[in-house]
């Protein structure tokens, strides 16, 4: 058996789609059996469950040690659950989860330990203050770099990443995979009558429709992306932004400023594939920090499957390099005025939308999942 442990996530699509998903793609794969165990808030802990084990039924969910100040001691319920299951390996989502996972290893109690990072930690904490703690953000250099140096095997969301741990925490080696944020289940299939959509939307056939799905969040840019699509809106009177936010003040004011040409609302995930659908192009502008410079963007892979085009900043990841090689869209640079801006055509769409399944599923990444299995069932 092989555990896959996560610690302090939220239940939401990003977590469906790249840790419950992953579960169970590997589970089909014909290796050992792959079992996830979360650790999370004791708030609402029933609730948080019952929502993952609707995912994933056979998740083992624990609550965590309250307080995230006293993480390390959750080390205590990853060994418990290594005595009781005596897995082979762990797959540790996060270097706290991975800095867990290796002490479970050093007791004897796991064979392997393979670090899933899914961005640039300790930079992201102290970029946007992630939790306003001084002492815990000044811990996470140390935890990061035993993560990178000391895991048996890691996983990386971009080649960028890679390079950000050769550059600050001397890895040399090359025992890791480079697996981006993958499409999730719910945005595998193409979406039915995205016309219909469309029109229950308030857009019409002349229109070319940005799609923004996201948040305020301070990685994601918004005042960013303002300073980009107001000047757009300005001169291009076809232009309208579709923005499927969760409330917020700053999308309020922008949506009060562009009535009839800025919409915000907010949908069931099981339906944000359709509403994507149903737009011309997507919108993935963020700031030049180290968090975006290593990131994958789940909306990334979502806005192609989707058949849309993307407007992205010039240092996303991998993810500019790509749009800028295989013409997926924009890539632009602050204070540049976008150009006039036209709906893709159908073949366009399909263009993207294959290219999303072909490097953004996770049977994309079959052979390097098959690795992930073998390493840690050796």
């Amino acid at each position: 058996m092989i555990l896959f442990l996560t610690y302090n996530d939220q239940p939401t699509g990003v977590y469906w789609s790249q840790v419950t998903d992953v579960v169970a793609h590997l589970n089909t794969l014909g290796g050992p059996r792959v079992r996830l165990l979360a650790l999370v808030s004791a708030r609402d802990f029933f609730g948080i469950r019952r929502k993952i084990r609707a995912h994933s039924p056979d998740a083992i969910v624990l609550p965590m040690v309250p307080r995230m100040k006293h993480w390390r001691a959750n080390a205590m319920l990853v060994k418990a659950a290594c005595r009781l299951l005596r897995p082979g390996g762990i797959v540790a989502r996060g270097p706290l989860a991975t800095w867990m996972a290796l002490r479970a290893r050093d007791a004897g109690l796991v064979r392997r330990v393979c670090f899933d990072g899914r961005g640039a930690y300790a930079a992201e904490w102290q970029e946007y203050r992630i939790i306003d703690d001084d002492r815990l953000i000044a811990q996470f250099p140390a935890v990061e770099q035993e993560a990178v140096r000391r895991s048996d095997l890691r996983i990386a969301v971009s080649h960028a990443l890679v390079d950000h741990w050769r550059g600050h925490y001397a890895y040399a080696g090359d025992a890791h995979l480079v697996i981006p944020c993958t499409l999730g289940a719910s945005h595998l299939a193409a979406a039915n009558d995205p016309g219909a959509v469309r029109a229950d939307l308030g857009f019409g056939p002349d229109d070319v429709v940005l799609a923004y799905a996201g948040s305020a969040a301070g990685w994601q840019s918004f005042a960013l992306l303002e300073q980009a699509i107001t000047p757009l809106l300005v001169a291009q009177p076809r232009v309208k932004v579709l923005l499927l936010c969760p409330p917020d003040p700053a999308i309020d004011a922008l949506t009060a400023n562009w009535i009839g040409r800025a919409l915000r609302t907010w949908v069931d995930p099981s339906r944000v594939n359709a509403v994507l659908a149903a737009c011309d192009m997507a919108l993935l502008l963020r700031a030049d920090t180290v968090t975006n410079r290593v990131a994958s963007p789940t909306k990334f892979a979502e806005y192609l499957a989707s058949g849309l085009p993307m407007i992205i900043s010039a240092h996303i990841g991998d993810c500019s390099a790509q749009v800028q090689r295989e013409r997926l869209g924009i890539v632009h640079q602050p204070g540049e005025l976008l150009p006039t801006l036209e709906r893709p055509t159908p073949d366009e769409r399909d263009r993207f939308r294959a290219f999303a399944l072909a490097h953004y599923t996770k049977a994309a990444h079959e052979a390097g999942y098959r690795r992930l299995l073998q390493l840690l069932a050796d």
